[in-house]
Formats: structure tokens, sequence, C-alpha cells
């Protein structure tokens, strides 16, 4: 028979017996929506996290520290079981040892395979900006503005700061929390009017930064007679969007040579151990799945890094177990709708043994008898399965509307999701009906035809 012939009988074969074969059909899609609705639950709550970290920041930026603290703790579980001293970093303190990140460390950075682009990162706690009487004091950072937008400074007004600086007036970003901050030093009032508005505009209100307190604050400890820091005039070219990444909501960003400048010349109020060197780096990713590749291959320098997407794989594992067990309940429904497609089968060869020994007698090939049963448990396996996840959507939509919204979970049911349930039924199906088709091939003609 030709594979047309094949396919043809086995629909006629199970359509005359339409009950039967409806309610088999039903179990297998019974089983596949209950499998695909598992696993989507299992996807959602890794969707879920992972729009919940990204809201936080980038899943492919990565945070390079010059000292690998999980390293340090590895050395130091190690070393209390054995009775050894804890190592030591450089000045004799204990914690792991420093590698200095320069400029020749971007570079390497920037070499590694599958990076797209690398910034050093200054920052300074020390940074007093002041507008009239008002005061604030935020996070200064300093970075690469060529690479701002990669790292997801996406302003809501004006440009990025130029990488040159013009003596004592300081280009920089700030971002959409940076007025509202403003305060009374004395009162510590915030600086808003009536009707909740902050009086400070970045972009048009005189600011000026200083790293010595004293500047700004009226109670500021200190040699009375010590010189005073330098005020410099802020021009803010650009304000940060307003987003969830609360980094970029409460901070200001400059040029990183610019900012290393004013450290030199401030050393009197920021201390570091040297003029050469960054606080840490910033390497971005193309995409999620290099960063765990690049993270291992920077540890192995000796530095310390840590990113979102960390976070997220260390969910992933341990939702894993949860996963499983779904697609395991999941599984059980289908398990079920495979026996009930074997049971139909061998009731089909029951009833129809006369029948096979009439088309043995007429010449017809074993192997062609053993694919008209197969076919039509791949039927059942095919209706019961494009059933099944068309059902499984309907049921995903239930659940996100009416159950699962206000626990904060969805269902989530991707392309390969329904293509590979659809497939799996039918393999499963198949695999149900193999002995079947195995005993209606070997089946002895003439005991058959003897068959009443």
């Amino acid at each position: 028979m030709t594979v047309r012939d094949t396919l043809s009988m086995a629909f006629m074969n199970l359509w005359r017996r339409k009950l039967r074969a409806f309610l088999t059909v039903l179990g297998m899609v019974v089983g596949t929506a209950s499998i695909v609705v598992m696993v989507s639950l299992g996807i959602g709550i890794n969707v879920t996290y992972q729009e919940s970290l990204s809201e936080a920041g980038s899943l492919t930026k990565i945070t390079v520290n010059p000292q690998n603290w999980d390293k340090y703790y590895e050395q130091m579980e190690s070393n209390s079981s054995g009775g050894m001293a804890m190592p030591a970093y450089r000045g004799g303190n204990s914690g792991p040892e420093t590698v200095d990140i320069n400029d020749k460390t971007i570079e390497t950075f920037m070499g590694i395979e599958g990076v797209t682009a690398v910034t050093p990162v200054l920052s300074s706690y020390s940074a007093y900006f002041k507008s009239g009487k008002f005061f604030s004091n935020c996070q200064l950072f300093g970075i690469d503005p060529k690479y701002a937008e990669v790292f997801g400074i996406e302003l809501s007004e004006g440009e990025i700061f130029s990488s040159t600086g013009s003596g004592s007036i300081v280009e920089m970003v700030v971002g959409s929390q940076f007025a509202p901050s403003f305060m009374n030093p004395e009162t510590y009032a915030s600086a808003i009017d009536r009707n909740g508005n902050p009086r400070i505009n970045p972009m048009t209100s005189r600011i000026r930064l200083t790293f010595d307190g004293a500047n700004v604050y009226p109670w500021w400890g200190g040699e009375t007679n010590a010189k005073p820091g330098k005020m410099y005039t802020v021009k803010v070219t650009g304000v940060i969007a307003e987003g969830t990444d609360w980094e970029l909501n409460y901070s200001a960003f400059t040029d990183v040579n610019t900012l290393r400048k004013l450290m030199r010349t401030n050393k009197n109020f920021i201390y570091r151990e040297s003029s050469s060197t960054y606080d840490y780096a910033w390497v971005m990713a193309k995409d999620v799945d290099s960063v765990t590749k690049i993270a291992d291959e920077i540890k192995e320098m000796g530095y310390g890094t840590s990113s979102l997407g960390d976070i997220l794989k260390q969910v992933q594992d341990s939702s894993a177990s949860l996963r499983a067990l779904l697609g395991a309940i999941g599984g059980v429904a289908l398990l079920v709708a495979a026996i009930g497609i074997m049971n139909t089968m061998m009731m089909a060869i029951y009833e129809r043994t006369k029948e096979i020994g009439v088309v043995k007698v007429l010449g017809c090939r074993m192997g062609d008898i053993l694919l008209l049963f197969l076919a039509e448990s791949a039927y059942i396996g095919f209706f019961g399965g494009v059933i099944g996840v068309g059902v499984s959507y309907g049921l995903g939509a239930l659940l996100n509307h009416q159950f699962l919204a206000d626990m904060g979970l969805r269902s989530v049911i991707p392309p390969w999701l329904s293509l590979g349930a659809l497939a799996f039924s039918i393999v499963v199906a198949m695999l149900s009906g193999l002995y079947p088709s195995i005993k209606a091939m070997r089946l002895s003609p003439l005991a058959a035809i003897r068959t009443e």
C-alpha cells in the first residue's frame, strides 16, 4: 500500500468506531493539556523572575570587582577545616587579595569573546552638591561616556556629557531623583515648593560641586584653619529617564577621566590607594547566555564578578525541582491517556482479527499492517495533541486572569512548548500502539480467518 492508502484506511477505521475514537482522543486531550499547562507554570515562574530582575537592571551587565570574595570564602572554608591561617590581601588585613583594575585590564576585558562594551568606573560618596542654600549628597560615578547608553543611561532630556574637561566646570548627567534629593542643611527639609515640585531644576539652576563637607554642612567638624575644599561649577547636560534601577535614579555620572582629576586635586577629602586604578569595571555581554562564561573567565584572572544574570541562574536552579514536579504531574495524565490508546488498539485487533487474516491472505505485507495500526495511533495522538494544545491556551488564559494574577504568577506557553507537546503526543501515541501493531502483524492468517 502507498502512504496515502495507509493514512486513508487508518482514518476510515477510526471513523467506523467514532465514539471509541473520540473517547481515546479525549484522553490524549486531557493528558496533553495537563502537561502543557503544568510546564507553562514552571516557565512562567522563570519569566516572572527574569522580568523582575530586568527591572532592577540589565541581565547582561557584569560588575567586575578587584577582589574575588567567592574564591576567598572557598579558601576560608578549606583552611578552617584544616586549621590553617586565613588568606590575607595586600595591606595585611583579612580578606581576598586585591587585583588592580587599570587601563590594561580594561583592554583585556574588551578582548574576551562575547563582550560588547567595557567601561572603567570610579565612584565617590563624598560628592556634595549645593544650589543656593540647599544641598544634596549623592554618589558620583565616572564612566566612559561613549558607553553610557549601552549601560542603561538613557536620557529624558538633554545630552550625554563630554569626555573633555573644561577647568572648573564639571559636565555630568544626573538621575531623575537628583533634584528631589536637595534639602536644607539646617532643617533637612526637602527643597520642594507648596505644590510638591522640586525647587531645583538640574538643567537651569546654578549648582556647585565640592568634596569638602564643610562647604555644605554648618556643623562640619575638623581643623578650623584647614584650607577649604574647592568648589566646582556643575553643568548638567542631561537628566536620566526615570526607571526601576535605583543606582541610576539617585546618582550622577561624569567622565571617568574628569573624576580622576577631581580625585587627585581633592586627595585630602577622598582617600585612594592609587590614582592609576579604578574602583571596578562594567562589562556588557552580548546576551544572557554569555554572562556565565565571561564571568568565569574574568574570575580566572583573580577578579570578582557580580551580575543579575548570576541571581537569575540561581533562581532557575532552585526552581528546577519545582518545574520537574509540575511536568511529572502533567505526565501522569498523559500516561493514563497512553494506556487508553493501547487498550483501544488491542480491542481493535480482537474485533478485526478476521479482517487482518483476510488482508494477509490477499498478499498484504506484514509491514503494511504494522504501519496501518501505527497510523491509527498517530491520528489519535495528532488530534489529541492539536486539541489539547488549544485547550491549554484557554486554560492558561483563564488561570492568568482569574487565579494567578493575585499570586504574582502566570502561565507562559512559548511556541516551542506547543510544537513540542504536539510532537510528544504523537510519539507517545505511536509507542502506545506499537505493541498492538506488532501483535496484529504477527497474527497467523489461517488462525485469523477461522476466528468467528
